[in-house]
């Protein structure tokens, strides 16, 4: 029969049992087990279910051969997009690059949405909102602003996934809580180190993945929530007057965007379970979905595509909200400014005041100039990160059924712990 070989929950190297403690031990690390304790720890994890994530996607359909007769698709010969349109439209522009659009065939065998979010803010207010957005960036270079059009911003809905789930799940976490004394010659940090155990359940309802390739996924989730109480049942009758993005992403990959928000606002909301310790770190998690629903739907987005010294700049509006999210180029000179400023600014006043206590001439003046240069930096880059806000989300916060949550098991186990010391500075010492 062969060794059992455990792993160490700290560094993952092979435990050893020693005669001599009778504790578990790794010789790796140095961390010591009882053999009660590991034994739980091992338990809990051999106890891990497999995960289900399958999506009931029956609800989708595709368009009657009564509806495709109202709508035709336009495509881009220069981007490649594709959008759908109702019969009355003759001609109009490509919202992701301004080209002129061509018809290329009659809508076929596309999926019909369930829903529809209609517009609510016109485009006046789109326009205000984006000047704001501009406006509000200090390291934005002028011409930008000046040069593209605002004035070009054209309505569109785009096509999204949305799920609904009832997910069950356990999450391991591993907390640290320390704890610090002295004695006359040393200091001593303590960490004792627990395998955290939440175990419940939540459900969300309409968590929404973007169905277009043409447009970028992170920008989409940048303008969110989207409020679907104010859907409505789709009808072609929403698409009078307004493009509709056709849906084109592969729904496997809907599917585990999906499950990874699920799985990230599960872990969130357990995680919020949790106090009392000094850090807490995901270890594993194992969720199971039921009650799945995925449904189609055509959300309202107002886009904005615009080219600055050769390169393309896609913004995006929230229909409903007016909330605008589009990433922008940051101006060189404006950077080296306000760097040198927070530099000079923060550096002199910091040279200041140590010159008033110490009266150390160059000592001041170089830890002054340090720490200006590094503040400054700090301070500019965070001015640069708000001319990149597009990101993914995390989770799906705002997805989340009221009253949904509920926790079964709660568990620690206490797995080991470490004493760092450090000499203390004696007199002698100085």
């Amino acid at each position: 029969m062969p060794n059992l070989q455990l792993k160490c929950p700290c560094c993952g190297g092979t435990l050893e049992f020693d005669n001599k403690s009778q504790n578990v031990v790794c010789p790796y690390c140095d961390s010591q087990f009882t053999t009660e304790d590991l034994k739980k720890y091992t338990d809990e994890i051999a106890s891990n279910k497999q995960e289900e994530t399958a999506w009931d996607e029956s609800r989708v359909q595709e368009y009657t051969s009564q509806e495709m007769k109202g709508m035709k698709i336009y495509s881009c010969d220069s981007c490649g997009g594709e959008i759908i349109v109702d019969e009355t439209t003759s001609s109009t522009k490509c919202p992701y690059c301004g080209n002129n659009l061509v018809v290329s065939k009659q809508l076929s065998g596309d999926l019909k949405p369930n829903y529809v979010i209609p517009f609510k803010n016109d485009k006046e207010n789109v326009q205000a909102d984006l000047k704001k957005f501009f406006k509000k960036k200090p390291l934005l270079p002028s011409s930008f602003s000046k040069e593209n059009t605002i004035e070009e911003i054209r309505s569109l809905y785009v096509p999204f996934w949305i799920f609904d789930a009832d997910v069950n799940g356990k999450v391991r976490f591993k907390g640290e809580r320390r704890r610090t004394w002295s004695d006359s010659n040393y200091n001593y940090e303590e960490t004792k180190y627990y395998s955290i155990i939440r175990e419940g359940g939540i459900a969300f309802d309409h968590v929404p993945v973007d169905g277009s390739k043409k447009m970028d996924d992170k920008l989409m989730e940048s303008i969110e929530p989207f409020d679907f109480s104010q859907a409505e049942e789709f009808s072609v009758a929403y698409l009078a007057g307004i493009a509709a993005d056709r849906y084109d992403v592969d729904k496997d990959e809907t599917f585990n965007r999906a499950t990874q928000r699920c799985r990230e606002g599960t872990i969130d909301a357990f995680r919020n379970d949790i106090s009392g310790y000094s850090n807490v770190s995901v270890e594993d998690s194992n969720i199971q979905l039921s009650n799945t629903k995925a449904s189609y739907a055509l959300y309202p987005v107002w886009v904005l595509s615009t080219k600055w010294k050769e390169k393309n700049y896609l913004f995006a509006v929230n229909g409903q909200s007016g909330k605008v999210a589009g990433n922008l180029p940051v101006s060189v000179p404006k950077f080296i400014l306000f760097l040198t400023l927070f530099f000079l600014g923060i550096g002199g006043a910091i040279f200041g005041i140590l010159f008033a206590i110490t009266q150390e001439l160059v000592m001041s003046l170089i830890i002054g100039l340090i720490i200006g240069l590094v503040i400054g930096l700090v301070i500019v880059l965070i001015m640069r990160s708000k001319n990149k806000p597009v990101k993914y989300q995390h989770g799906a916060s705002n997805y989340v059924r009221p009253d949904s949550l509920f926790i079964s098991n709660r568990r620690e186990i206490y797995l080991y712990r470490r004493v760092t010391k450090t000499r203390r500075a004696s007199s002698n010492d100085k």
